[in-house]
């Protein structure tokens, strides 16, 4: 189907056989329009993937799935099991229109169905950067007449089996845990090992009951899982499906079998999980969360390639309407807190520090927890006004630490947790009750300290002020907005259920993001939440990094590095490099690559680091900004598959992304325990030369380097020269 050239939307229409395709140059949806049936997704095709035929005598309603499930608690599910999909008020919707449209790089397709006995109108809308093998998801609803509805679906999708020569016993299932100090676990599995057991539908003819479902809890959007999964169909035809949902707040995805397929079902909150429900009446209308969904031959690692493509994208277009620009991608930042002072700044250890990153050619000095706090350490309660600590700073104040960076030739970065407020804080008594998440008739508290909500007009002013003040008295170019507390299921306030409450904060702290980012385009923010525990596309295509871990041990650091880019872009991917002086060359060596490939988050003692020390951190710096001028326009790989949480050895790494004009890589390979040797996976033909520690540089001579040897064409193997646990960064010459 043709792209209009234009913004406006023009009417798409079905052919004789009831059936209309629509996508990009790498990207195809087929979709069934019949006039007794709901709207179908009956074919989907990817790069790399031949688009199967799209015949109206094909397509069964057994083999269909409708592309939007709605469930409201009058009319339930076709069939009695807990899955969130054979919804009847899906089922019952029927085809009106369909128009497109082809904004900028983006093309975007809106369906509309209706049904005519309950008054349910939903308008789904699918959109597609191009050259991308990616289409997001998202529906808005509405009803001519009272409908509770308690869960309703971002996106649908039925898997393209038949495309892949496959069947459910051929599927992989691959998700991720995330906890704090430990993010980015993932794992695989057959399908059939995670609880989609084959219930032999030729003799029980039902929708099988069981599914594989995750779910997040509260505000932490990344705190036990990801809200992104894989499936792998390994038939004649290999092929990869990746699904990420973008919101800040509740969600769950589900993979289930239907008689005669696979569906995946993704979201924002629901009813069953997170206390949501919304009542439809003439005048409301409700649209869900984005959602997007990657597809293409291959396995995995294609699709995590297409998702990175979309991520970028996603974030651009966001970048491009709040007047900014990729420049942060290039920004070296030190941070004062991981394995240094840890939330207790003041003017005598802050002043050597200042002085000696200041000769590392960084280019932002971070000073992190408790530069607000007059208590003595004792600030987690009270804070709020967000004021210059009184007694930390000497005479002179913060500000005269700020002068002293900006002295050493860097910018002057400050920790914020815009979010919450100390229940000691005098601003917890200055705002008004509607300014708090409130639960019984009382305001909610966690660990001391109240969550604010930000469709509270005094909220946001608060905020406004505290930024603008700060701009104005301390010249930050960069904040890290840290996200420290769950405020739980949601609030009573202003919403009819806890979970509606949660949603519009979720939703109103974005859009204050946004005019965060409107008003000061040049400003840097990293998004923080106890180390990784809100990192998805709702934040991160609105701030400039993401803090990965507040992980302390560099071995385990080195798992969390090497599966980040599996869900987060790698010109995002902020992995602390805390080396110390006391540390060996190999474990100094092992702490700076976790940052090479990503970004490169500095800490540690440098103010007591020898010219030796100090040149290695430079070295990993000087290789990192090279890194850096092609990082955002490659895609993550793995060496060695999957990362292996618990294993002896990982890899990661950058290639240049399809249609780039870059002829080099980068790999990233650590050893934590046990054989010396492994063989990795490169680029056929690819040169691999060791850039970090550099051989030729003595400032890490004890880091001998590792032995390269070619296996085949597209293998080679690495053995290390020490028994210590190491790592060592390679360049990957492309041919």
């Amino acid at each position: 189907m043709p792209h209009t050239t234009d913004r406006e939307w023009t009417r798409v229409t079905p052919n004789s056989q009831h059936t209309l395709t629509w996508g990009n140059d790498v990207l195809e949806l087929g979709f069934s329009v019949r006039p007794d049936a709901p709207v179908t997704l009956a074919a989907l095709a990817g790069r790399g993937m031949v688009p199967p035929p799209l015949c109206a005598e094909q397509i069964t309603e057994t083999a269909a799935v409708p592309i939007v499930e709605v469930l409201t608690s009058t009319n339930g599910r076709r069939m009695n099991h807990q899955r969130l999909t054979d919804t009847r008020d899906g089922w019952n919707l029927r085809f009106r229109q369909a128009e497109q449209r082809h904004t900028g790089n983006r093309g975007e397709l809106r369906i509309t169905q209706h049904d005519e006995s309950t008054g349910l109108t939903v308008e789904s809308l699918f959109a597609a950067y191009d050259g991308i093998s990616v289409v997001t998801w998202s529906a808005t609803i509405r009803s001519d007449r009272r409908l509770p509805v308690e869960s309703m679906s971002s996106l649908n999708v039925a898997v393209p089996l038949s495309a892949a020569g496959a069947s459910v016993d051929d599927a992989e299932v691959f998700w991720a845990d995330s906890t704090w100090a430990a993010e980015n676990n993932w794992h695989r599995a057959p399908l059939r090992a995670m609880g989609v057991v084959d219930i032999n539908t030729v003799v029980n003819p039902r929708v099988p009951g069981a599914r594989f479902a995750l779910r997040s809890r509260s505000a932490w959007s990344t705190g036990e899982h990801l809200p992104d999964g894989i499936l792998q169909l390994n038939g004649e035809h290999p092929t990869a499906l990746m699904w990420q949902i973008e919101h800040n707040g509740a969600w769950s995805w589900e993979i289930g079998e239907g008689v005669t397929g696979l569906q995946v079902m993704a979201g924002g909150p629901n009813c069953d999980d997170h206390q949501w429900s919304i009542v439809l009446e003439p005048g409301v209308d409700f649209t869900t969360v984005p959602a997007s969904v990657a597809v293409c031959s291959g396995d995995w690692r294609g699709a995590v390639a297409e998702m990175t493509l979309h991520r970028r994208a996603l974030r651009d277009e966001r970048l491009g309407h709040n007047g900014q620009d990729r420049s942060s991608n290039t920004l070296v930042i030190y941070n004062d807190y991981m394995n240094t002072l840890f939330g207790d700044p003041t003017a005598e250890k802050e002043i050597p520090l200042i002085d000696a990153v200041g000769t590392l050619g960084v280019d932002v000095f971070c000073i992190d927890a408790g530069w607000y706090d007059s208590t003595d350490g004792d600030w987690w309660t009270s804070v709020g006004e967000w004021e210059p600590s009184t007694n930390r700073f000497g005479d002179e104040g913060l500000a005269a630490l700020a002068e002293r960076i900006r002295a050493n030739g860097m910018e002057l970065g400050l920790w914020l947790e815009p979010e919450v407020v100390g229940i000691h804080s005098p601003v917890a008594a200055a705002l008004p009750e509607a300014a708090f998440f409130r639960r019984h008739g009382e305001r909610v508290a966690d660990d001391g300290r109240y969550h604010l909500d930000f469709r509270c007009p005094e909220v946001r002013e608060h905020l406004d002020s505290t930024v603008d003040r700060l701009m104005r008295d301390l010249r930050p170019t960069f904040f890290k907005f840290d996200y420290n507390t769950v405020p739980g299921v949601g609030t009573e306030q202003d919403a009819a259920t806890l979970g509606e409450g949660l949603l519009g904060h979720c939703r109103a702290y974005v859009d204050w993001l946004d005019s965060l980012k409107r008003r000061y385009p040049k400003l840097v923010i990293e998004n923080c939440g106890s180390g990784a525990m809100r990192a998805d596309y709702a934040m991160l295509q609105r701030l400039d990094l993401q803090s990965t871990s507040d992980q302390c041990d560099p071995l385990i650091y080195a798992a969390i590095a090497a599966g980040a880019p599996m869900g987060i872009l790698p010109e995002q991917q902020g992995n602390w490099g805390y080396a110390q002086q006391h540390m060996g060359d190999e474990e100094a060596v092992l702490t700076l690559a976790a940052g090479v490939t990503g970004r490169l988050y500095l800490s540690g003692f440098v103010d007591r680091m020898d010219d030796r020390r100090l040149a290695l951190v430079r070295s990993a710096i000087a290789l990192h900004r090279e890194v850096l001028e092609t990082q955002d326009s490659s895609v993550p790989f793995w060496p060695l598959g999957l990362p292996d949480f618990t294993g002896e050895w990982l890899a990661t790494g950058l290639l240049p992304a399809p249609g780039s004009e870059g002829r080099t890589g980068y790999m990233t390979v650590w050893r934590r325990a046990g054989e010396q040797t492994v063989t990795v996976e490169v680029p056929a033909g690819a040169e691999i030369i060791q850039v970090f520690p550099n051989p030729k540089d003595p400032c890490a001579s004890d880091a001998k380097p590792w032995r390269v040897q070619r296996v085949d064409e597209s293998h080679a193997s690495l053995t290390t020269t020490s028994d210590s646990p190491s790592a060592r960064v390679f360049a990957l010459r492309l041919p």
